[in-house]
């Protein structure tokens, strides 16, 4: 029975070995249909960046069509190849020296500048000897390197910052004009990146794209020098302007005073913008001739028997320098520059409308032979840009006590990179009171100070404003927003009363405007775990007004994690009630100079409005710069809710300000 029931169910012979066959068909079938996609599935993905590179490459090729500045290029160049791929940095350097090394020029583009700091230091002006690191291994081979990881690269001379810094790969490639290599990019990330053929022949192209750039402005400067006069306004040219200096070197002494004027056109750029660089041209060239006509006006009352010389050349862009030599200018001289600026402030038409100009003026002297000639010209130089940050249609004479404090800038700006780098500042700290009878102290305002190791303690008014000059605030207004969280975090274990204290930081515009801030504040409430409320960040009305949609969504996405924001200095620069109306600040803090005139009733008046003002938007108000017990009480009875001044404490370390 049992052999009889296998007969009937087992299928024949030829029946099996057709089903294993049609198994093996199947699974032959299915395994090509699993390749075929995947060959197509590389295809989409091949075909996807190659169109990415493409894109790039079309980009880079549009800036460098468009564009008669290198650095500007090669910086543009820069910030796009390190979006498109990804990289965290990225550096430019020229090759000099016959082509024996290369140079970094200070163009770069950072994710995360504070955290590479130290990375960005140690490639800011560095100079690769062929062969030596990457960018001196790109100029020796003349292709591009790549690393994989520069952690164990031997070649690699910055291998300590960058390991530091948490970077791991790195990839250079040059910038050619036919086979010269004219300059090299160089690009670091945090992340392991694979080499790409695809992504190295992009930048070969890109390579010589940008070579392009440069070899129009060897052109154009090859052009300059052999031509004595600027083509666009008719006056003579730099060229000839150091000609005419050495000349006047050979003749300089008493009987032979040499005077040069820098003149830079005030709010230029804005003409440019609105109205086109042809229009700009035009005023250019109107410009030109007005200084010529203010010259020519003053030059008749020159003594003809003292010997005179004037010469006034075109520098380049908007800065014209006016030479003059001879004893017979030492009189008719001292009226110039009232006559530039009253002849460039006659109205001008500029595409059917009517602007006015204005100009900063530097002036240096010299009546003594021998000595560097030129020296002369970068002490006007100097002296205009001082006269350009005291305001418009200023005129700034060169002195050797100018000299000094423009020589005591840059080196407080080299102290402020090894102060960066050493720790060399702490916070100081200065009570905030309630209004009330008792005087509660109810927070602080941090205030940055250095601890210079020769100088010793610095106030911020005599570093601050190199720092924001040289872009080094940010690194510095990091530092302490970040020390002013571990202050936090410090106060909250000191007990309930001073747990409930908050600290006020100032923010810098350069720093409020990184596109990275609201995620940093974030990042550092976290990191130290302290409660956001007792985090206050003040804000200038200069600051909130740049951008006032920027300055809206910043301070929402603050408030949102709980940290509070101050308007700072109210009523002292551009106070809109339209401003106070959108921007969403918790509080406002009246200006020092309200209270010291609030013995004049206008200004009591004036403090009133504001306080009423604040109430009416449920804002909290602060008042600074509390000096008299009158001021305190005054404040008190209008109903003011902070005070903060010499009244109640001057600022103070840590230590003793938290022990109050």
């Amino acid at each position: 029975m049992e052999q009889l029931k296998h007969d009937f169910f087992a299928p024949p012979a030829d029946e099996a070995a057709r089903i294993v066959r049609l198994q093996r068909q199947l699974r032959r079938e299915r395994s090509a249909r699993q390749e075929a996609e995947a060959i197509a599935e590389r295809g989409l993905r091949a075909l996807y960046e190659s169109q990415q590179w493409l894109a790039l490459e079309h980009r880079i090729t549009a800036l460098a069509n468009n564009s008669s500045e290198p650095g500007e290029t090669l910086g543009a160049a820069l910030r796009e190849i390190c979006g498109q791929m990804e990289w965290d940095f990225g550096n430019v350097l020229l090759v000099d020296n016959a082509g024996l090394s290369v140079r970094a020029q200070d163009i770069w583009f950072a994710t995360e500048p504070v955290k590479l700091f130290e990375f960005i230091e140690a490639s800011r002006r560095r100079v690769f000897a062929k062969g030596m690191g990457l960018p001196g291994r790109v100029l020796r081979d003349a292709r591009a390197h790549w690393i994989a990881d520069v952690r164990a690269d031997d070649n690699f001379m910055r291998r300590r910052e960058a390991c530091e810094a948490g970077l791991v790969s790195a990839c250079a490639f040059p910038i050619v004009i036919g086979r010269e290599i004219v300059a090299i990019f160089e690009f670091f990330s945090w992340k392991t990146v694979i080499e790409s053929s695809a992504l190295l022949d992009t930048m070969g192209q890109i390579g010589v794209q940008l070579g392009r750039v440069i070899e129009r402005d060897r052109s154009n400067k090859a052009l300059q020098h052999d031509a004595l006069h600027d083509s666009l306004s008719g006056l003579p040219n730099r060229a000839m302007l150091h000609q005419r200096l050495h000349e006047a070197a050979k003749l300089c002494g008493p009987d032979y005073p040499v005077e040069v004027l820098v003149v830079d056109l005030d709010g230029f750029k804005a003409v440019n913008d609105k109205y086109g660089h042809h229009a700009g041209d035009e005023l250019l060239v109107e410009c030109a001739s007005r200084l010529r006509r203010a010259v020519d006006t003053l030059a008749v009352q020159c003594s003809p028997r003292a010997g005179t010389r004037a010469t006034i050349a075109r520098a380049g862009g908007d800065e014209f320098v006016i030479l003059l030599e001879g004893r017979g200018w030492q009189g008719p001289a001292r009226l110039l520059p009232q006559a530039i600026h009253d002849i460039l402030g006659e109205p001008s038409p500029v595409d059917g409308d009517v602007v006015t100009m204005a100009g900063s003026i530097g002036v240096a002297q010299r009546d003594t032979a021998g000595g560097e000639i030129e020296q002369l010209l970068r002490d006007a130089d100097l002296a205009m840009y001082e006269a350009k940050a005291k305001g418009r249609a200023r005129t700034v004479a060169f002195s050797e006590h100018l000299g000094n404090a423009i020589r005591m800038r840059r080196e407080i700006e080299q102290d402020l990179r090894f102060a960066i780098r050493t720790g060399q500042f702490c916070l100081h700290y200065q009570q905030i009171n309630a209004s009330d009878a008792v005087g509660t102290v109810r927070g602080y305002e941090a205030l940055l100070r250095w601890q210079h190791p020769r100088l010793g303690l610095i106030p911020p008014s005599e570093f601050l404003p190199v720092a924001e000059e040289s872009g080094l605030i940010i690194y510095l207004g990091d530092w302490v927003l970040a020390e002013a969280c571990r202050a936090i975090a410090r106060l909250s274990r000191g007990g309930e009363s001073r747990s409930q204290r908050f600290i006020s930081v100032n923010v810098a515009a350069v720093q409020f405007l990184q596109p990275s801030f609201p995620r940093r504040v974030s990042q550092l409430v976290m990191e130290h775990a302290i409660d956001p409320r007792q985090l206050r960040l003040e804000i200038t009305e200069s600051v909130a007004i740049l951008d006032p949609l920027r300055t809206r969504s910043v301070l929402q996405a603050i408030r949102e994690w709980g940290v509070q924001t101050s308007l700072d200095d109210f009523g002292t620069g551009y106070s809109s009630l339209s401003y106070l109306k959108k921007l969403p600040f918790d509080s406002l803090k009246i200006d020092k100079s309200f209270i010291d005139d609030m013995h004049d009733p206008k200004s009591v008046h004036i403090v009133k409005a504001i306080l009423d003002l604040a109430r009416s938007m449920d804002l909290t108000v602060v008042a600074e710069g509390i000096e008299q017990q009158n001021q305190r009480e005054l404040l008190a009875e209008m109903g003011c809710d902070l005070l903060q001044g010499f009244l109640f404490g001057h600022p103070e370390c840590e230590e003793a300000a938290f022990a109050a």
